[in-house]
């Protein structure tokens, strides 16, 4: 059973609403926690942790012998971006209005978690999906292997930046 994976929107709507998308969360968190610093503190640590991560999966895709083409990777990150940016444009209007009716800024940091924490789980799954159909031959297990090891070691440092930001805002 092949699963059909529908295209991209227009890569420059999707890449644009995927650098709108944490600026407007930046913007709801920074109204419940009366400070401007998530309006840049939330680009930095979605765009920073993915430009910080992404040469390590090449490198360690390349090392185990799996990796496409640089160029193919390259285009599979735009794709796994764009789907960020449709997934959390989505999410963006609800999450603006469970966090500002709020009573406390703990449920809106909860709320922008789940919003980006949804739109992210989706670009990764996006990215996989990208990397697997520019494998050259059937996924090995080692290409999954390290895909799996960077999902954990990407999550965990945005997942340790996005706390520390949150400590911020909520409390």
């Amino acid at each position: 059973m092949s699963i059909h994976v529908p295209p991209a929107a227009s890569p420059a709507l999707s890449l644009s609403l995927a650098a709108a998308g944490p600026l407007a969360i930046g913007g709801i968190l920074a109204a419940a926690g009366g400070t401007p610093t998530p309006l840049v503190a939330v680009p930095a640590v979605v765009f920073g942790v993915v430009a910080a991560t992404a040469p390590a999966l090449y490198i360690a895709s390349a090392a185990a012998g799996t990796a496409p083409s640089l160029g193919a990777v390259i285009r599979a990150f735009g794709t796994a971006l764009g789907a960020f940016g449709i997934a959390l444009a989505g999410l963006l209007l609800p999450a603006a209005f469970l966090a500002l009716s709020a009573r406390s800024p703990g449920t809106t940091v909860w709320v922008a978690t789940a919003a980006l924490g949804g739109a992210g789980v989706l670009a990764l799954r996006r990215l996989a999906r990208e990397l697997a159909g520019r494998l050259k031959g059937p996924p090995a297990f080692a290409a999954s292997c390290v895909y799996v090891i960077w999902c954990a070691a990407t999550l965990g440092i945005a997942g340790r930046l996005w706390v520390d930001l949150a400590r911020e805002v909520a409390w």
